[in-house]
């Protein structure tokens, strides 16, 4: 598979999940370094992008946000557990010429989960979640790095150019490496200095 197949993502990806598939688990390291990085949620508004089945959406409503899980098949979604929280869905999807029908458009906090290779415009991805932000917030945004992963799976990760342009333009860029992985927290309108670290 290459991100070039898939022509309908929503289709694609709805018959992959109804078939069975999953995919990385949500790890305890990488839940550590959400919270050292955008702190609890107080009632905060959260964005999860390609919710998925509600994993990262389930764990940011324990960590107090009032959280939108947004996925562009039903069928993923359908299959999220029950929680207790301010949890909702949204079927849509964030490529669209539309924007997805949110409930709001300030987030305190937006993640994307092993998404970003698989956007095919990724400057405008990258300016519409911007427009989602609210002042000050944080986009967390986890990958599988290219260079890091066998030759015949390098399509799922993103490479030193796309990390490039995912990394421009933002107030401050923290990055941590979690083997294959690497975790960004991104924050719009704060400090002009960028620091990465954890890179290797």
């Amino acid at each position: 598979m290459t991100t070039d197949e898939i022509d309908n993502p929503p289709a694609y990806w709805g018959r992959l999940w109804a078939s069975g598939r999953r995919y990385s688990p949500l790890t305890d390291a990488e839940t550590a370094l959400l919270a050292q990085y955008t702190g609890p949620g107080r009632g905060r508004l959260a964005l999860d992008i390609g919710c998925g089945d509600g994993a990262l959406t389930r764990h940011l409503a324990h960590l107090g946000y009032e959280v939108t899980g947004l996925d562009c098949t039903p069928v993923a979604p359908a299959l999220a557990e029950p929680t207790a929280g301010p949890v909702q869905y949204c079927c849509a999807d964030i490529e669209a010429t539309q924007p997805p029908p949110l409930p709001q458009r300030a987030f305190a906090l937006i993640t994307a989960r092993l998404l970003f290779a698989f956007i095919k415009d990724k400057p405008s991805f990258l300016d519409r979640v911007r427009s989602l932000l609210g002042f000050g917030g944080v986009f967390w945004l986890v990958t599988p790095m290219a260079d890091r992963l066998p030759p015949e799976h390098a399509s799922i990760g993103i490479t030193r150019l796309d990390e490039e342009l995912l990394t421009s333009r933002w107030g401050t860029v923290r990055a941590t490496d979690l083997g294959t992985l690497r975790c960004y927290a991104l924050r719009a309108w704060s400090a002009d200095d960028t620091e990465t670290r954890g890179h290797g």
